[in-house]
Parts: structure tokens; sequence; C-alpha cells
């Protein structure tokens, strides 16, 4: 008897639990909260910093799908990539060692900040292997330089933040979650769904699992890196894709034009570039924190500079937040050694 995984994506099409990996990761659903804000419109929020005890954010989710296919091919070591600051790198080293796996972590540079500093940190007490790429175009040749290093062991490449079609499905199943806290009450209907948006799976994940639950949502997915990576070209692709691997197992998945016409891409919130915070970021951080919200610089401050913006030229309706931020904080096995970082990691040592 195939056991069905307590998740909203396999309540809602239970012959999935035959065809798809899967491993519990996290703790969910996780609760959406209304902030109370001046003016006529509500705030809600999806707080999906409470995603796990080990680590939350919007990696977990992804994680579940991904890790369990890493494990059904008897993987020895993860390899993924990301920026120094990168929050889906510290997650695959988080749930990386709790399932007994080696992770190597290729990163490339981003602004000097404190938060980057503490993730790099973490990222070197969980035991990650940390290799440098000197800029984000030299990515490919890094991983593959990994890949040959390691050559000798089973190695399971990861998609950058996750985002290839099996890890969207992590956000197809927060979607038909949401639908299900919406219909229990928990929540009203939202007009607008605001997330950060970077190698976009969150977003297309969404996208497909409103459209799925038959939900009329808007998403306003907020920018934050080169629009050469977060464009309508790259969300077309991983929804098309997706799609395909849902209908594959037999769910009637819509076609893409009207799953895309609920989203849009927005621009104005990044600033001059990833990782660089703003000033609207930097107020949203401290409006929100009140209301026991912790944003970072690179993600959620602007997509929160986004919900706020839209909030106070609102005549009303109903917004939500999609908290893509880890409220936990990962305890590493021991604690970190600073002087073991490979030396272009230093200079993150005085943000």
């Amino acid at each position: 008897m195939t056991v069905i995984p307590q998740r909203a994506l396999f309540r809602r099409f239970p012959a999935l639990a035959k065809h798809l990996p899967w491993i519990q990761l996290g703790s969910l659903p996780t609760p959406v909260q209304q902030i109370e804000l001046p003016g006529r419109a509500e705030l809600w929020v999806k707080r999906d910093d409470l995603s796990g005890e080990q680590y939350g954010g919007n990696k977990v989710r992804k994680l579940e799908f991904i890790l369990a296919e890493a494990q059904r091919r008897e993987s020895q070591r993860l390899i993924t990539v990301g920026a120094a600051g990168s929050h889906h790198a510290l997650a695959t080293a988080v749930f990386g060692r709790l399932l007994g796996l080696q992770v190597t972590l290729v990163l490339f540079p981003q602004p000097l900040t404190p938060h980057v500093r503490d993730v790099l940190l973490l990222d070197q007490a969980f035991g990650a292997e940390l290799r440098w790429a000197p800029r984000m175009e030299l990515i490919p040749a890094a991983a593959l330089l990994a890949r040959v290093a390691h050559r000798r062991e089973r190695c399971f490449v990861i998609a950058p933040g996750g985002s290839d079609p099996l890890g969207t499905l992590g956000y197809v199943d927060a979607a038909l979650e949401l639908a299900e806290q919406i219909k229990a009450g928990e929540c009203p209907l939202p007009g607008t769904i605001h997330v950060a948006a970077g190698t976009l799976g969150t977003t297309a994940g969404l996208a497909l699992g409103f459209a799925l639950a038959g939900l009329p949502i808007h998403i306003r997915a907020t920018r934050i890196t080169s629009c050469l990576l977060t464009n309508r070209v790259a969300l077309r692709r991983l929804v098309v894709h997706t799609g395909k691997l849902l209908r594959s197992a037999g769910v009637p998945v819509p076609t893409v034009d009207p799953v895309l016409s609920r989203v849009r891409l927005v621009h104005d919130q990044i600033g001059p570039g990833y990782g660089h915070p703003t000033p609207a970021a930097e107020a949203c951080t401290g409006r929100l924190a009140s209301a026991g919200l912790m944003l970072d610089p690179t993600y959620t401050s602007k997509a929160a500079a986004d919900v706020l913006a839209c909030l106070d030229g609102a005549g009303g309706g109903v917004h939500l937040l999609w908290q893509t931020l880890s409220a936990a904080h990962p305890r590493p096995p021991a604690p970190a050694d600073a002087a073991r970082l490979p030396s272009p990691f230093r200079r993150y040592l005085s943000g």
C-alpha cells in the first residue's frame, strides 16, 4: 500500500505518491497571520519562515522533493550554486548533513553585509565544502570543476535556488496548502500575493498551484536579481516543464498562458542590484519588525517594500506577503571556525 504524504499536493492528487519522490523535512502547514497596518487594505502573511525546526524559509519545501530524489539515486554528495549569502546553499548544507550527505557549495560574490557573513559562517559550521567563483558567469565552469574533483563519488547537482521542476513542486504544494487554509476560514481570499523572485521556482509553483486550485489570485513577484536571470521567458520555461512533470503523473494541468496571465514581475525594488540594501527595503524591515517579521536585505525586504507601496496607494482589498526567510537559526554541530574559510571568502568576515 502506498502511504500518502501529509502534504496538500498529495491530498489533492493521491496518485502522485506513486510517482514522485518526497521526504519530510519541514513542519507544515505554515500559519497565516494578519498584520495590522493603517489604511483600508488588509495585509496577511504566509509564515513560511516557520516551515522547519532545523531551518525554515522557502527552500525547505523544494528540498523535500529534491533530496528525496538524491536519496533515490543513492547519492553521496550534493553540489549546488548560489551567491555568497545564499539561503538555498545554507539550507542544502543543513539538510544535506541531516541526511548524511556531503555538500559542496559553489558561491559567487555579493555585497558585503553582516547577514552574508553570518550565512557563510553557518555554511562552514555545517561542514560544507566552499568553492569560489569570482563572477556569476563563471558558476557553470566552477560547478563542473567541483564535479570533476569529486568524480569518484555519486554526485547530485541541484539547480540554483532549487528551482527545477522537482523543486518547484514544493510551491505547487504550498499554493494548494493556502487554498485549504482559505477554505477552512483561516484567512480571506487574497486578491494579490507578493513574493520575492530570484530563480523563480517559488513564483512558478505558486502560479501553477493556484491554477490547479481554481483561485483567481494575482502574483506580484519582486525581482531581486538581474533581468537576465529573472524574466518571463525563464518563468514560462519553468512553468512548462513543471506542468509536464505533473501531467506525466496524471494531473490535469492547465495550459501555460492562463497560468502566467496572473503573474506580474515587479522591477522597481531591486535598487543598485542583487544583495544591495535599498532605503525602501530598510524602512520596511523596521516597520514590520514590530509585527515579529524578520526580513533580509536581499529578498524579503524588497518584496515587503512592494507590498507597502501597493498598500499606500490601495483603496482596499486583501494582500498577502509570502515570507520566505527562515525564522529558525540553524544549530550547527560545532561552532564556526572562521580561520577555515577558504581565502576568497574571508573578505566577508569584516561585514
